[in-house]
């Protein structure tokens, strides 16, 4: 069943990418062989994540990006993190309508999914549907954040590098300089640099980094952009690929995915033996318990710490 199922993927079959995607997104199990083949056959693909406050403009710049990489001859897919409604649980805003002019290009694959309450910026199961669009043959996998500020960084656990866009409008300089994204960006964008206070964001922002390089492996670019004009964007392409080019060679990026592995099994070790507990019990008896380690004065880590222990 899963070889047939690989097959179907790497035959880019949209009805079977779509099938396993909204499988893993609504949470059914995927079995542990076929997990295994989608990660041994995941492991070329350059993954890009894009990052940043709402309304940078990170669906367009993505847009001019992906028409950049398909006249490069590449293969693309992009995953766009969006909020998820609390009626429908889908995602609100939908970028895959945004992009749908590359709907009819085989060698594009785009997929909007709602974060389903996670505040890291992307959704719990965002890495592997990475390793499903990797398995298809896409060279190329960016994912587009939700955009939600500080909390933003779990885009560093599925990237090889991290892109955060900016605008000028971006506020109080201070407040976004301690932003999250700021401190796991590999390389910076201004968009809509043709409005007034571009130049002094990069200004601000490239002294910010000089500033911080101990606590970094590089001093990372800055790159000034108008996505909806398509300035900058063919330098920020450029520029993306060629220090994934660097960092493969100085050995900087096995070392990522070496840790990103490491914290996608603690992850899976975490999600399964939470998943053991609460399934293994009886929700209305453990409510009641719960109910009476509050009343009996427990503290929630105490009570928690005996709910474990009983189970020993």
């Amino acid at each position: 069943m899963s070889k047939t199922i690989i097959e179907h993927l790497q035959g880019n079959d949209l009805k079977a990418i779509s099938r396993l995607m909204s499988a893993v997104e609504n949470g059914s199990q995927t079995d542990d062989v076929l997990n295994d083949e989608l990660y041994s056959h995941s492991l070329d693909s350059v993954r890009i994540g894009i990052t940043g406050p709402p309304g940078a403009g990170k669906s367009t710049l993505i847009d001019k990006l992906v028409k950049l990489i398909r006249k490069d001859e590449k293969t693309v897919g992009v995953i766009s993190v969006d909020p998820t409604s609390p009626f429908s649980g889908g995602a609100l805003l939908g970028d895959r309508i945004r992009m749908n002019q590359h709907s009819m290009d085989s060698g594009v694959y785009v997929r909007s999914m709602g974060n389903r309450g996670m505040t890291g910026g992307l959704a719990k199961k965002s890495h592997l549907m990475g390793d499903i669009l990797s398995c298809t043959g896409k060279e190329v996998i960016i994912f587009e954040t939700i955009g939600v500020g500080q909390s933003e960084t779990e885009i560093i656990e599925n990237a090889d590098i991290t892109v955060v866009v900016l605008v000028p409008e971006v506020g109080d300089e201070v407040q976004f300089m301690k932003a999250g994204p700021i401190e796991v960006g590999d390389l910076f964008v201004v968009n809509k640099s043709d409005k007034d206070g571009a130049k002094r964001v990069a200004d601000l922002l490239s002294e910010y980094l000089k500033d911080s390089v101990e606590a970094r492996q590089f001093i990372p670019e800055i790159v000034l952009t108008t996505a909806s004009s398509g300035e900058g964007v063919a330098e920020l392409y450029t520029k993306s690929f060629n220090l994934i080019a660097h960092l493969e060679k100085a050995g900087i990026l096995e070392k990522r995915r070496e840790r990103q592995y490491l914290n996608r099994v603690r992850g899976a070790v975490r999600d399964e033996l939470v998943q053991l507990f609460w399934n293994g019990q009886p929700e209305l008896v453990l409510d009641s318990e719960i109910s009476t380690h509050r009343a009996n004065g427990r503290s929630p880590y105490s009570a928690a710490r005996h709910l474990i222990d009983s189970l020993k």
